[in-house]
């Protein structure tokens, strides 16, 4: 999946209402939600032009192009297929399995090489033909590389898609792998790939709301907005991607069809590194060096992914990969695209440094959760961070303090939705020894009855000092009301460790 993208100024202080009152309605955005403004201005008191400013922008970030994958859900979405759909900055027609490049048919005499990846392999805010999977096949043409034998031309298709994650891109390719017929796959994973996707809507836009089960298994929408993050619930996450990529691999070498990991967008490198070796990946695989894809390569809002020139450097560095791996022509050095192929272990396995990483960007997770603007590191699920108010269910990250053993949750009831109430609440903290979990009532309104519940439970052993907790709140319903874009549940009004 891609990277989050912030809104005008202007605009940001009106989807701010709407995130307090719809649990961050820009959720529709295929790439993540936006931020929470500082400034919160009364949903009511929008006029006509900002309400259709909102509206805009909205669309704008995710446009109505896609369509529900229903003869495959777990590829989840694909463009409207066989249409003309102008977004992103652009205006192209989508081949008939509903993507962004050539039709599925594969010409005889043609070695064809197919990307699976998000919005930074589709190419976001530039064209077709800049996006680096497409940059690769002129590059791959120009030197003259070819299949077995040289008398095959390189033709490439993508299957990128805003939004996609890990899970998707899987399963789209397994499922138009005999239409496609790749002679090579290039897997494009982004760092927040173990992130939720999106349900579609009905005008064909994504949103993050109703998500009631997510590919890795969670039963509500996640979205990690830490770099990286010490706790069960990422590594997990993570471990499952990559278990899925190294199935992949095993799948396509009893096909005979070699594959190419690069890692694309900003990781740090350490960690890709032991992605790698701990799931056993034998790929080779090329990490994106620190800096190309920060200001300089990036285009300008609303998109902020890759432009033409760094879409081109990206080209050279898989075809580098690809190079190594088939046998192609060397392409002449250039600075910035000269990468190392690495292969496990010929770089180390990374796990040392990675667990320094994981732990230096825990730091920066509170030990407690109180609500307000400056906590939307530790919200992973959907919620408005800076009220505590939450839907179905959320998950709320909480480092865990020297000497603590219990975590207390207080919550309490929405003022206006009377008939959700008595609620079951279960409050959890997942482990790998098994996690621990209470339960709780809200109980409905009424004279003696405190407005707040505290819920308490125990932190699981196995989970060391200063790493995050994954502290889910589910409940048992959720309720919408006028004006409101996604149902909602309680205020989580703070979380202490004792």
């Amino acid at each position: 999946m891609s990277t989050s993208t912030p809104p005008s100024a202007r605009v940001a202080r009106i989807l701010a209402v709407v995130a307090s009152t719809a649990l961050a309605v820009a959720a529709v955005c295929a790439w993540g939600w936006y931020r929470a403004a500082r400034d919160r201005v009364p949903l009511e008191s929008l006029g006509p032009e900002d309400r259709q400013a909102l509206v805009q922008e909205m669309l704008a970030a995710s446009p109505g192009a896609f369509a529900p994958a229903l003869f495959e859900p777990a590829i989840g979405y694909t463009l409207r297929p066989g249409e003309e759909i102008e977004a992103w900055g652009d205006t192209f027609t989508s081949n008939e399995l509903g993507y962004r490049t050539g039709p599925p048919g594969k010409p005889k005499r043609t070695f064809r090489v197919v990307f699976i990846g998000d919005s930074w392999t589709f190419g976001l805010g530039v064209s077709e033909a800049e996006s680096f999977p497409s940059q690769l096949e002129a590059l791959a043409r120009q030197a003259g590389a070819a299949g077995p034998g040289g008398r095959r031309q390189v033709e490439v298709r993508n299957l990128g898609l805003p939004g996609y994650n890990t899970m998707n891109e899987l399963a789209a390719l397994d499922f138009f792998f005999d239409r496609l017929r790749p002679d090579a796959v290039v897997i494009c994973p982004t760092a927040n790939d173990a992130d939720s996707a999106s349900n579609i809507l009905p005008n064909g836009s994504l949103t993050r709301a109703g998500v009631e089960r997510d590919g890795y298994g969670a039963d509500h929408s996640m979205v990690f907005r830490t770099r990286l993050a010490d706790s069960y619930l990422f590594r997990t996450r993570w471990r499952a991607a990559f278990a899925g990529i190294r199935g992949l691999e095993e799948r396509l070498r009893r096909r005979g069809v070699p594959l190419l990991v690069y890692f694309a967008a900003s990781w740090d490198e350490p960690f890709a590194h032991a992605l790698v070796a701990d799931a056993g990946l034998d790929a080779p695989y090329v990490v994106t060096p620190p800096g190309f894809a920060g200001p300089r390569w990036r285009n300008p809002p609303p998109w902020r992914h890759g432009t033409p020139e760094a879409n081109r450097i990206y080209a050279r560095m898989v075809y580098n990969g690809l190079a190594e791996l088939l046998g192609w022509p060397a392409q002449p050095k250039e600075e910035g695209a000269e990468v190392p192929v690495y292969r496990r272990g010929t770089a180390g396995d990374g796990s040392a440094r990675a667990e320094e990483l994981l732990r230096e960007e825990t730091r920066r997770i509170p030990e407690s959760y109180v609500p307000g603007p400056d906590a939307e590191i530790q919200c992973v699920g959907a919620m408005d961070w800076t009220t505590g108010l939450t839907g179905k269910a959320t998950t709320v990250l909480v480092r865990r303090r020297a000497g603590a053993r219990r975590a207390a949750v207080t919550l309490r009831r929405l003022p206006d939705a009377p008939s959700l109430y008595p609620l079951a609440v279960r409050v959890s903290i997942p482990s790998a020894a098994g996690g621990t979990e209470a339960e709780s009532t809200l109980p409905a309104d009424g004279p003696g009855i405190t407005d707040l519940q505290r819920v308490v439970l125990d932190i699981p052993g196995d989970l060391p000092e200063g790493a995050a907790l994954d502290i889910t709140i589910r409940a048992a319903r959720a309720a919408a009301a006028p004006g409101v874009l996604a149902p909602r549940s309680m205020y989580i009004a703070g979380i202490e460790q004792e």
